[in-house]
């Protein structure tokens, strides 16, 4: 290629990628897109570290700060990524950042159209696209008062007996003299939140969106006991003394001290118990299993099943990643719609399954993207609505 040829193929990509991030593409240039960036994996590694929010954060400060043609001269000489890939890769695509600083390009074709009645964070929010989940959740007290965890910003102190961390997004029981021991709590958490739990025993609990757990304010009798909806995470704190028994629709978990995952959402097709250390009982009616790390129990109905599984890909949920693990779509979609609060419409459901690993920190759009990447599926954003698509 001539210096010509690549400069101003640099800047016609620059611009497609501002209008991907702008949702101004249309379905010529998305593909033009998706060309380039499949062309080689050096591509798709600049798109992503082009596209990623921290890099264009920092193009939306330098646009509203200094005069945009300086800072494009200033910025060619500067530019560097925080992890530069290997010198092979940027010997490939050293043309297009010579060229014309990609980064800065963007900023400039994401903002120089807009006049000034027009600030970036009002741009910004008129892309289509649906926010991520955050930390928020409901405590109901034993004396039926509801507390908004959500929109508590300092610490506080809850009948001398619970105290509320905001910053952790998470709920720790003290030690301190309970006077009705036998009275329950039950904290509720919506679609698009989670929030984290420590009990009085001191076993530590994360709740995925739209769940719910209510256990009691100390545990005086023979057993530890606790009810649980939808997804939750458990770290027991070991007590030999005292089984853990977790309550599921008619099905109890067992464990002295160990870790597990429970999902028990209605709109699943079974119940399952996920060990990832330790040991647990699975019981139903008549029939108990033993689990052993790495295993998974499966309910529905009268059937119930054991397998082994991969633990870290199941509890993925828990620190904020969405792992997919030759998913079926429909799996995938459920996990979505609860984590987005978005309603989910087929136009095709697609048999194929899909891997992948993504932050749960993400808009929407970002995620449906890299599922669209497979080229098995696409996607359509209307307002709180996923359109899944041929």
């Amino acid at each position: 290629m001539n210096d010509k040829y690549n400069d101003a193929e640099a800047h016609r990509i620059a611009r497609l990628i501002a209008g991907y991030v702008r949702g101004t593409l249309s379905k010529k240039e998305h593909d033009e897109l998706d060309e380039w960036i499949t062309v080689s994996d050096e591509n798709m590694q600049l798109f992503e570290r082009l596209t990623d929010e921290k890099n264009l954060e920092e193009v939306t400060k330098l646009m509203e700060s200094v005069d945009t043609e300086r800072a494009l001269q200033e910025k060619k000489k500067q530019i560097v990524f925080n992890k530069p890939p290997v010198r092979k890769m940027w010997l490939r695509v050293l043309p297009y950042v010579a060229a014309a600083s990609l980064i800065i390009i963007i900023g400039l074709f994401i903002f120089k159209p807009f006049n000034n009645k027009n600030t970036p964070s009002e741009v910004i929010s008129n892309i289509p696209d649906i926010l991520p989940g955050s930390d928020k959740a409901t405590l109901t007290l034993e004396d039926g008062r509801v507390i908004k965890l959500g929109d508590i910003v300092n610490d506080t102190s809850i009948n001398n007996q619970a105290k509320v961390m905001q910053k952790q997004g998470e709920v720790v029981y003290t030690n301190q003299t309970i006077n009705n021991p036998m009275a329950y709590h039950t904290l509720n958490v919506p679609r698009k939140g989670q929030y984290k739990l420590v009990l009085p025993d001191g076993t530590k609990v994360w709740i995925n969106a739209e769940s719910s757990i209510r256990y009691p304010l100390s545990f005086d009798g023979k057993e530890r006991k606790v009810y649980v909806t939808g997804e939750t995470y458990f770290e027991v704190a070991k007590d030999k003394t005292k089984p853990f028994r977790v309550v599921i629709d008619g099905i109890v978990v067992e464990a002295l001290g160990t870790a597990f995952n429970i999902n028990a959402y209605s709109n699943e097709p079974f119940v399952s118990t996920t060990l990832v250390e330790g040991s647990v009982l699975v019981s139903k009616n008549e029939t108990d299993n033993v689990l052993k790390p790495g295993q998974q129990a499966k309910i529905s109905g009268t059937d119930f099943t054991i397998a082994d599984v991969d633990p870290n890909t199941v509890i993925a949920w828990k620190d904020n990643q969405f792992r997919f693990t030759n998913a079926p779509l429909d799996v995938i979609m459920r996990q979505i719609e609860r984590w987005y609060d978005a309603e989910i419409v087929y136009e095709k459901m697609p048999s194929d399954h899909f891997n992948a690993d993504i932050p749960r920190d993400v808009p929407v759009s970002k995620l449906l993207y890299y599922l669209e990447k497979t080229n098995r599926v696409h996607f359509k954003i209307e307002d709180k609505k996923i359109i899944v698509k041929n």
